[in-house]
């Protein structure tokens, strides 16, 4: 028999603190909507699995050994089968920590043991109940962030209208997952939506949980109020949610936007859709596999040491460069080193979600699904931890850009999201066929 659980509990901190996101220091001062942390416990036959999805910008990995400490010992879910995820949004919480602005220890001891009690409710909440899996698309509303120039550069964000552009450097990824999951008498439970766009449609200093959070109010208001929505970030490492080839500029004016709720709503609308059209069953076989990937950090030239410590001599302090340049020096003091990444992959019945601990180009999302042997594959990026900020492909390593810029927190090999890949579709195969 098929069991399943959802809640979802507030985690909005308190204003004055810093609000990660962007190359300085923001503290918030007001609240647009709350931020949650919200569960899905999918448990058949005594073999369980949680899913957690915090409003975050990421999620530290000690904060997700955290939860799932506190999870195994107040529930049987075993501490490895607990999924942790970001939403991305960046008008969250502080829970970074770079050269310029600094995590709240406190905060995060608090958010631990919320998320973790967002999972203990769900499981003690679980009743018989069914589950199923389909797929929408959505193309009008994630864009290719990466663009190459007419001069032959490439630019990330070039500007909306940029004369300049020839063309986008790359694809997105139009699916829309989405996961169904009703009581056994049919009632709206939870809803589940992976799609691959940035997070980050809002600017400003209030905290907001960006268009998910519009998402599940527009999925509340059509299915009650006791529908939890958990939204998981596909891989949108260089996908952003305005037209640069087509777009206005007012439509995309921060603080303040209301580009989030038109989002929110689009996205609303296809998977109230595809919803609608979901077979449930009361039967899914619930399996996880995880594996640990060893990655090496890049290191910065000599040329571009000398280039941070010029910037940081020269620049106002008010330059973003000046940061950059902080971060690029801290990289080199750190120097060279190893870290674990944490590749999982769960499987309830013939769809699976596979979560990476990074923000990952969206061409390695398409590759993994490519070889998934599961009827629906959902990437969950930003996933039990953060061992670097952007996974880019060789290629963008080569052209350059935003992304591929060495920070103390964004300096993984170059072969990072090739490992990736191969990880995941391994683990995949190995989950399908039992093995």
């Amino acid at each position: 028999m098929l069991l399943c659980g959802v809640s979802e509990l507030d985690i909005t901190p308190s204003l004055g603190s810093t609000m990660p996101g962007y190359f300085k220091d923001r503290k918030s001062t007001g609240v647009i909507d709350r931020l949650y942390a919200k569960a899905l416990v999918v448990d058949n036959d005594g073999s369980a699995v949680a899913f957690v999805v915090l409003d975050t910008i990421l999620v530290p990995r000690e904060l997700v050994e955290n939860v799932r400490q506190r999870v195994g010992r107040f529930t049987d879910i075993p501490p490895e089968r607990v999924m942790i995820s970001a939403t991305h949004t960046h008008t969250g919480p502080p829970v970074v920590t770079t050269t310029f602005y600094k995590e709240d220890e406190s905060y995060l001891q608090w958010l631990a043991v919320k998320a973790a009690d967002a999972v203990i409710v769900a499981y003690r909440g679980r009743r018989e109940a069914r589950i199923g899996f389909g797929a929408g698309h959505e193309e009008d509303i994630a864009f290719h962030r990466r663009f190459f120039m007419k001069d032959g550069t490439l630019r990330t964000n070039p500007g909306i209208g940029n004369p300049e552009i020839d063309r986008p450097a790359g694809p997105i990824d139009p699916q829309v997952g989405v996961i169904r999951i009703d009581d056994a008498d049919g009632r709206p439970m939870g809803v589940v939506t992976n799609y691959a766009v940035h997070t980050d449609t809002v600017g400003g200093t209030e905290y907001c949980a960006d268009f998910p959070g519009e998402l599940s109010a527009a999925l509340k208001k059509a299915l009650g109020e006791q529908t939890v929505s958990l939204f998981m970030m596909g891989a949108s490492g260089n996908i952003n949610h305005y037209n640069v080839l087509g777009g206005r500029i007012e439509d995309y004016a921060k603080p303040l936007s209301r580009h989030y709720m038109k989002m929110g709503r689009i996205l609303a609308g296809e998977v109230l859709k595809v919803r609608e059209k979901i077979r449930t069953a009361g039967e899914a076989k619930v399996e996880e596999r995880n594996t640990a990937v060893t990655l090496r950090y890049r290191q910065p030239t000599q040329e571009q040491i000398e280039e941070a410590r010029h910037n940081l001599a020269n620049l106002p302090e008010s330059n973003v460069e000046v940061n950059f340049a902080r971060e690029l020096l801290e990289a080199a003091r750190r120097g060279e080193g190893t870290t674990e990444a944490e590749i999982q992959t769960i499987a309830v019945g013939d769809f699976a979600v596979v979560g990476l601990p990074a923000e990952i180009f969206v061409e390695f999302g398409l590759e993994i699904k490519a070889g998934s042997p599961y009827g629906l594959t959902l990437i969950n990026e930003l996933c039990n931890g953060i061992v670097g900020t952007y996974v880019c492909t060789r290629e963008a390593y080569r052209l350059g850009g935003y992304e591929p810029r060495i920070t103390a927190g964004n300096r993984l090999q170059e072969e990072t999201g090739d490992m990736f890949v191969e990880s995941a579709v391994k683990l995949l195969r190995e989950l399908k066929s039992g093995g």
